[in-house]
């Protein structure tokens, strides 16, 4: 464990007392569920929790025309913010916008691929970018994006109010990539208030996904998921959706995404 024995019993009674009330999906007869403090957070203190998280993906740089800066990574006021920034003042020295790099992207890690079978919920506002606000989990050869979060993009506006989840089967490799996309209309948009997005990794071949605690999309993946996960919050750029603005990647009102909490469960047999 990342945690000193007493930080992780802490943590584990907080985050089971906040769903003490019975907010989480019923468990299967015969089982609980049980915090994983290790890929759980508040945030509530003045800089990223070195413990449990990495400021950066620890074997991606980024898709372009981005990459991800440590920098862009912070904690404030109760929130984990990720920001997406430019690195450049004109955008006339860039030959090819779409694939030359200028623009400054966030990632946050757990320190290891320990996420497994279980429940995990994060509170999230999007940036007001065209820009994704993402978060999700990955393996060697599996991912379930539970939300990838267009708050402004360009060329599809309309995408400001789906909740947009998938998974990914990539083995042996990403050109073999089996995808399952959906998406769900939800009442506000990604980028005017925090929305809380959860997703029940139930088996190797079932996800549930939820939002505001209601279950709102089922998927089955397209492999066998027997692999641990790392836990991920990131910003992307995707060129399909249009560019971010130099202007909105300049202003610090549209150009950060925001996480409140997140909070981790498993699974384990009830005590006879």
């Amino acid at each position: 464990m990342f945690l000193s024995q007493k930080d992780e019993i802490l943590l584990t009674f907080l985050v089971s007392a906040l769903w003490a009330s019975g907010e989480l999906p019923a468990p299967p007869v015969g089982f609980k569920w049980q915090a994983i403090p290790e890929l759980s957070d508040e945030f509530e203190g003045k800089e990223l929790d070195a413990n449990r998280w990495l400021p950066y993906q620890p074997y991606w740089q980024g898709r372009e025309p981005s990459r991800f800066q440590r920098e862009n990574v912070s904690v404030e006021k109760g929130m984990l913010k990720l920001r997406s920034t430019a690195l450049v003042t004109n955008l006339t020295a860039i030959k090819e916008p779409e694939k030359d790099v200028w623009v400054a992207s966030a990632c946050v890690s757990s320190k290891e691929p320990v996420a497994s079978y279980g429940y995990y919920e994060a509170r999230i506002k999007a940036s007001k970018l065209s820009m994704t606000s993402s978060f999700w989990f990955q393996g060697k050869y599996s991912e379930i994006d539970v939300v990838e979060q267009l708050g402004a993009s360009l060329k599809h506006p309309e995408k400001q109010n789906l909740m947009l989840t998938n998974t990914h089967f990539f083995k042996p490799s990403w050109k073999e990539d089996k995808a399952t996309p959906q998406e769900w209309k939800m009442p506000t948009s990604a980028a005017e208030e925090f929305h809380i997005y959860g997703v029940w990794w139930k088996d190797k071949d079932s996800i549930w996904v939820y939002h505001d605690g209601t279950k709102v999309v089922e998927m089955k993946t397209s492999g066998e998921f027997l692999e641990p996960m790392y836990l991920f919050f990131d910003t992307e750029v995707f060129t399909w959706e249009g560019l971010p603005t130099l202007e909105s990647l300049q202003d610090p009102e549209k150009n950060t995404m925001q996480v409140d909490w997140v909070r981790s469960w498993k699974l384990v047999e009830n005590a006879k």
